[in-house]
Order: C-alpha cells, then structure tokens, then sequence
C-alpha cells in the first residue's frame, strides 16, 4: 500500500470587488462555462472558515451565473453524512469538504472523483499545484492521485498570552518540560486572577485520539513502524507502537497538564479549548490555525491584539514536527453537475480567489498566501504558519478507510489515562491490542 508522503472580516460586497480585482490577469469568462440556472450544493465542516466561502463564493455567480449553496455541519455528523450519502449514490451535494484523513476511505470507495484530468487539461497557472504547500497536496492526495483541491489546511500552533508572559517574565516554551513549567506559573497564581495554565483536546474519542497523533512525533515517538518522516511508503508496515515508551510518556504528559487547566478540561475539544482561551481564562493553548480567528476577533474575544503564536513545544532533545490537517475539497462522483462543480473549484482555488478567501479569515493553503504581506499584516500567526509547514509530516495521523475508526479507538483509552480510569501504560497497551485486532480484521496488518 504506497502512498503520497510529502513532506477580521471582510463585508461580501467589499470581498467581490477584490476578488475581481485579484483575478483580473485570468480570463475567467473565455476559462469557465456559464451555469445560469444552475445552483451547486456544498457540504462542509462549520469551523470558522465556513463563512470565508461563504463570503467568497458570489464571484463566480457573478462571472458564471451558477449559484453557491454551503451547508455546514459538525465534524461527526459531517463524516457519517458522506459516508451515508456515497452509499446511495446520492447526487444531492456536488461538492463534498473531507477533512484530509477522511480522503483514503472516500477515494476507495468511489465517493469521489480523481482531479488528475483536470489538472492535466487545466492550464498549469490557474491551478498552481506547485504553489501548495507540500503537506497541504499531500492531504488532498492518495494512492499516487491528486483527488481534490486543498482549501482549507491547518497547521497546529501554540498559542500564548503575550501581556500575561511579559508580566511574568516567563520564556514562551519550547519543550514539555518548559510548557510544563510555564503552565504552572500562570495557575492558581493570585497575580493573575481567573487564569488557567493550559487546555488540550482531552474529550474521549476522535479529540483525544488526533490529540495523541499530533503530539507523538514531537514526543519522539511514532503511531506505527514504517510512518518516519519522508518514507516513500509509510503504510508498509502498520504494525502499531502505541505502547513505547514514547507514547506512554506522552500520555502520562497529557495527564500531568490536565492540574494546569480549568474544571471539565478532561472533557475539553476543541470548541471548549478555543473558547477558553478567547474568554481570557488561559495562558496558552495549541490549537489549529484556522480558530486564531476567534481570539483575533474583538467581537467575540477578550484577547484580541494579545496573543503570539509560536511553533508546537518538542520532547527535550527532541524536534518540533508541526501537526497538519484540515479540509479539501472534492467532487462528489454521484454529482449531476460535475462540470460546474470543476469550475467553481478551479476558480475558488486560484491563488488571487485563494488570498481573497483568506483575508475573510479562511486558513491559507497556498505559499503565496502565506507570504504575502497584505496576509500577514492581517493575521501575524501566518508568520509561524509557514514556519511550521517546513517540519510538517503529511501521515502524523493515519489516512486510509479506517483512520476515523482508529483515531477514536486510541481516543477512548487517551481519555481513561487522563482521567485516572488506567494508568497510561495500561491504557496504551489496551489501545496497542485494539488497533492491532482492528487491522488485521480489516487485512491492513498480517
């Protein structure tokens, strides 16, 4: 099994006029069809940047006269919903958002169509593969395809309460045991009133679950034999480490941090992390990029202005390996209307459309974006961004069809350790047997 490895608001109205601006040096006229009449259906995760497309999509009804419906929904129900939808060859929805991991069990089931056609007959400067972020093609990529468009990748950071760390005096954290530490400072100290240390993803299941693949790199360790970073074929050998030493300690880690953050973080995801933070009740976080946007708002946050990022927190001696995820976007192989779904892709994924989606709060995908100063004026985190897509690892969490199953089965015993149902190696062994049975059942494993 060889896989790809590859290492504020703006107003609608404002949004469409740059848009076209943006988009000027490309025809779009002579490049896309006319649709009028037509109305494309969208589902997607309601995560922040629901309302970046949302924002964004009226220009290509203006260039092509097709409509743009998105309906968003929570990350579970989103899952099971394509799943259910693919097996009934359902055409209600043209346009299917994945979160990355999801992309090997939709691919081999044939919920979607390849995008290497288009990408062949498209002109190479309107889709500018090259100008993704490598792990960003990566997440969008499976079995040597390219199966839909990156829009919406993530990279996890830490955040930090820039008043609250010059205050104490405190150096931001690169490792554990520094994280640790500053954590510590910043909880039941009566010189900073109502303020908690840290929150991670410790809810059982899918939170814990992507919790400890997105840590264990940077915990020297790694979730099966063959994944090292930059293998050619990190699926050849699954044969899962969850019980190392590595993983164990890690987990025992994300036990000892659960002293440092307010009551029911054991139960924390990521609405409840980010949250929290925005509230003004943490010092730091890690958190994916695309909910920055909600601490940055003064509308809904009481830190905006306040806080840095910086790159994830490493074990000693260790290195930082940048956790990526996030959302591409693919064509529905049940869609009655694939060729205007294929335009608003092609056009929506444009650099210049791209940069304009971005500046309405959507995660940028696209180097350009990420160096571009108009970008990182607005959202200063976008620095660190691309900081932190160098030493991302496309496979920190498993791809193929049986990565949600997997990734909550881990969450589940993640969840016991931190809560002191099991010890942590009793909960990773556990975790070890369940993943090993799950594999072999399914013949990933021999």
């Amino acid at each position: 099994m060889k896989k790809i490895a590859l290492l504020g608001s703006i107003s609608g109205a404002a949004l469409l006029v740059a848009s076209a601006a943006g988009a000027q040096d490309i025809d779009w006229k002579s490049e896309l069809g006319d649709h009028s009449g037509k109305t494309l259906h969208m589902m997607t995760i309601t995560d922040p940047f629901i309302d970046s497309i949302k924002a964004t999509k009226d220009g290509f009804t203006t260039i092509t006269g097709g409509k743009v419906e998105v309906d968003g929904y929570g990350y579970d129900a989103l899952h099971e919903k394509e799943l259910l939808a693919c097996s009934q060859n359902d055409s209600s929805y043209d346009i299917i958002m994945m979160d990355g991991i999801w992309i090997g069990e939709l691919a081999e089931a044939g919920c979607i169509d390849s995008a290497e056609d288009q990408l062949a007959s498209g002109k190479p400067e309107i889709f500018a593969w090259d100008d993704y972020t490598p792990s960003a093609a990566g997440q969008a990529s499976w079995e040597g395809q390219r199966m839909c468009i990156p829009v919406g990748i993530y990279y996890e950071l830490m955040y930090y309460r820039t008043d609250l760390f010059e205050k104490a005096g405190v150096k931001v954290p690169e490792t554990f045991e520094e994280l640790k530490q500053a954590a510590k400072t910043f909880t039941d100290n009566p010189e900073f009133p109502g303020v908690y240390g840290y929150a991670m993803n410790n809810k059982r299941g899918a939170a814990a679950g992507q919790q400890w693949f997105e840590w264990i790199y940077s915990a020297g360790g790694k979730p099966w034999v063959s994944n090292d970073i930059g293998s050619s074929d990190p699926y050849a050998d699954q044969t899962p480490l969850l019980n190392s030493k590595e993983s164990v300690d890690l987990v025992q880690f994300f036990k000892d941090m659960v002293a440092f953050g307010p009551p029911g973080v054991e139960s924390f995801a990521w609405d409840e992390r980010a949250n929290a933070f925005a509230a003004g009740k943490l010092a730091m976080i890690n958190d994916w990029s695309v909910r920055a946007q909600i601490a940055n708002d003064p509308a809904q946050s009481q830190i905006a202005g306040k806080f840095k990022a910086a790159l994830m927190p490493h074990n000693e001696g260790g290195k930082t390996v940048s956790p990526v995820g996030g959302w591409v976007a693919c064509v529905n192989a049940h869609g009655k209307q694939k060729d205007a779904a294929w335009d608003f892709l092609k056009w929506f994924g444009s650099q210049a459309v791209h940069k304009q989606y971005v500046l309405a709060g959507g995660p940028p995908s696209r180097l350009s974006a990420m160096q571009d100063s108009e970008v990182q004026t607005k959202y200063p985190w976008t620095e660190q961004l691309f900081e932190a897509q160098k030493n991302a690892w496309v496979e920190v969490r498993p791809r193929h069809p049986l990565a949600f199953q997997l990734i909550d089965t881990v969450g589940v015993d993640v969840n016991k350790a931190i809560i002191g149902e099991v010890s942590p190696q009793a909960a990773m062994d556990n975790a070890n047997e369940q993943v090993t049975n799950l594999l072999k059942q399914n013949g990933l494993l021999k």
